[in-house]
Order: C-alpha cells, then sequence, then structure tokens
C-alpha cells in the first residue's frame, strides 16, 4: 500500500495497513538544521522515518503581505479593499513563508513518490489576525475586539476572507490534493477564545464557505485548532469535517470525548504534543509517550500520527527521532 493509498483510505475510515505518520505543515527553523546536519534533507528524514503526507502551505496575506497590512489599521479599510487575485499563479507558487512552509506546487511533486499531499489553507479567524500583524506578531487583540466593538463589520470581513480563502484552495484542489489542512485557531488553554453563540453566528457560517468549496471536488477536510474547543464539536459535526488536529490534550481535550462525540468514522490527526512532551521529555519518556497515545486512539477509529505544531527548535532531535521509531513499530495492524 503506498503512502497516497493509505492516507486516503484512513480518512475515509476504511481498513489501512498501518497508522499514517505526519510531520505537521512545516519545520521551524532550528529544528530544520538539526534534520539537515544530520540526514543532509528533509527529504531524507522523510524516508527514514516513513512519513506519509508532505504539506503544501498558501499564503495568508489577503491584501499583498505584511508590509501592505501593517499600512491599514482599522476594518473600514480592509472592507472597501479589494484582495489579491486567488486564482494567480503565484498563490500555489508561493507558500509566504519559505523558510519554514513548502509551497503548494512544490508539495505537490511528492505525488511522484506516492507521498499524500495535504494544502494547509486558513481560516477566518486567523487571517483576521494576520490583518492586524505587527513585527511577525498576529493581531489576535485587535481580532477579538472586532468581535465585539464592530460585530457586523468583522462578519463581513470574515465573509470576505472566507470567499478569498476557498478561491486560493480552489487551485489546488483542481490540482489533486488530497486532503485540506484548514488551519483556525479557535481555543486556548480550557476554553475557547470566543464564546461558542458568537463562533456559531460568526465563525461558522464563513468557515462553511470553505468547507463546501473542498466537499464539492469531495476532497477531505481536517481541522487544525490549537487549545480546547470541545464547546463547538456539534458544529464541527455539522460543517462536514473528516478530521481534527491535533486534539490537544494539555489543554484539557480527550481522544475519547472525541470519538464519543464526533463518531468512529471521524479522523483524529496528533498524538504527538509538541510543548509537553517532545521538549520536556528524554527517549525513553516519549517511547512510553506514544505508546500511550497508541493504546488509546489507535483501534478507536481512523488516526494519523503528528505533531501537534511544528517542532520547537529547543527539541533535541534524537527526541523526535525516538517519537518516530516507536509510532513507525506501533503503526502495523
Amino acid at each position: 500500500m503506498t503512502s497516497r493509498e493509505r492516507v486516503s483510505r484512513v480518512l475515509q475510515a476504511q481498513h489501512v495497513d498501518r497508522v499514517p505518520l505526519n510531520v505537521f505543515a512545516g519545520w521551524n527553523t532550528g529544528a530544520r538544521e538539526q534534520v539537515e546536519q544530520k540526514y543532509g534533507s528533509v527529504d531524507a528524514f522523510y524516508q527514514q522515518h516513513h512519513i506519509d503526507i508532505v504539506t503544501g502551505v498558501l499564503p495568508r496575506f489577503p491584501f499583498g503581505g505584511p508590509e501592505e497590512h501593517a499600512q491599514i489599521a482599522d476594518l473600514d479599510r480592509y472592507l472597501e479593499l479589494d484582495p489579491i487575485d486567488p486564482s494567480a499563479p503565484h498563490i500555489l507558487a508561493d507558500s509566504g513563508e519559505d523558510s519554514l512552509f513548502l509551497s503548494f506546487n512544490d508539495a505537490l511533486q511528492y505525488h511522484e513518490q506516492e507521498k499524500a499531499v495535504f494544502v494547509h489553507t486558513w481560516g477566518v479567524f486567523e487571517l483576521s489576525q494576520f490583518l492586524f500583524e505587527k513585527n511577525g506578531m498576529p493581531g489576535t487583540q485587535d481580532a477579538l475586539l472586532n468581535m465585539l466593538a464592530e460585530k457586523e463589520k468583522s462578519m463581513e470581513i470574515y465573509q470576505k476572507l472566507a470567499r478569498w480563502s476557498a478561491g486560493c484552495l480552489e487551485g489546488a484542489l483542481r490540482a489533486g490534493v488530497d486532503a485540506v489542512e484548514l488551519s483556525d485557531d479557535w481555543g486556548q488553554q480550557n476554553t475557547m477564545l470566543f464564546s461558542p453563540d458568537l463562533w456559531w453566528e460568526m465563525i461558522f457560517p464563513a468557515t462553511k464557505i470553505i468547507v463546501d468549496t473542498a466537499r464539492k471536488y469531495n476532497v477531505p477536510v481536517i481541522l487544525h485548532s490549537d487549545g480546547d474547543i470541545t464547546k463547538v464539536l456539534d458544529g464541527i459535526k455539522e460543517l462536514g469535517l473528516s478530521g481534527l488536529h491535533p486534539v490537544q490534550e494539555s489543554a484539557g481535550m480527550s481522544f475519547q470525548k472525541i470519538r464519543e462525540a464526533l463518531g468512529s468514522d471521524f479522523c483524529i490527526m496528533g498524538g504527538l504534543d509538541t510543548v509537553t512532551a517532545l521538549p520536556q521529555m528524554n527517549e525513553a519518556e516519549i517511547r512510553d509517550e506514544v505508546s500511550r497515545v497508541f493504546d488509546g486512539i489507535k483501534n478507536s477509529g481512523p488516526f494519523i500520527f503528528a505533531g501537534s505544531h511544528m517542532f520547537q527548535d529547543d527539541t533535541p532531535l534524537t527526541v523526535i527521532e525516538a517519537a518516530y521509531e516507536q509510532a513507525y513499530q506501533l503503526a502495523f495492524f
């Protein structure tokens, strides 16, 4: 069974020979340097550790780039402007973060190796933060304040951002991507960043535009959201998503509750916490942690093993290697 077949089948809740292995989205600079120093390339690491998925990332600045965004101070101006053409060739050719991510076109070349290719596209709340990014820091406070102080305008901008994100995504869908990784952080430790009522009123209808675009092409969508989003699991089910990443246990999420709430056909992607496990544990401890995760998830339904986020630069490469070695040993059915 090829990697691409394996991932396709697991996302359809069909039998596979083993659990697919993934590295989430991209690589932080320090972690990448460790890999390249030892293996020569990230590709060599992927081959050595049986990684099944490669992800291409779409740009995250709808109105040109961080420099252009930095000159705009309020929602009114963004509502007046037209975003860049989502069908422009550079959308699939430029991730906007070349040091961290592959572009979608670069990722798509991994179909030649029979790898599954994911496209990482941005949800409306994250995009609303990037509108007010300053010095590389997203404008989370601005986005949250706007939800309350400028509610109607925020809803309007969410719709605008959703149409742009869906338009960017459509090019990847036409090119033959295997799954969509929709990134939109809604949670924090033990609760959400905003109320479930606001999520249903403001975030859900805009997110549905993006998800429905993928479903039109029969391509599954996995939601990436950090933090605890338990309070909107019913909405996640209604959106028609196929999977959730990372189900962050350290924020109060539970693999068992996700299975119970979303069903035995719903895919969980994750299991390797990049904050509380990888940087904190030695090689023996991380092997035990991976075993614990597999014991809890592997036989309960579709599962893709992956980091909860990009690997932190202070994580020893030997610990990352031990995690994937253990995962591969446990992955077979």
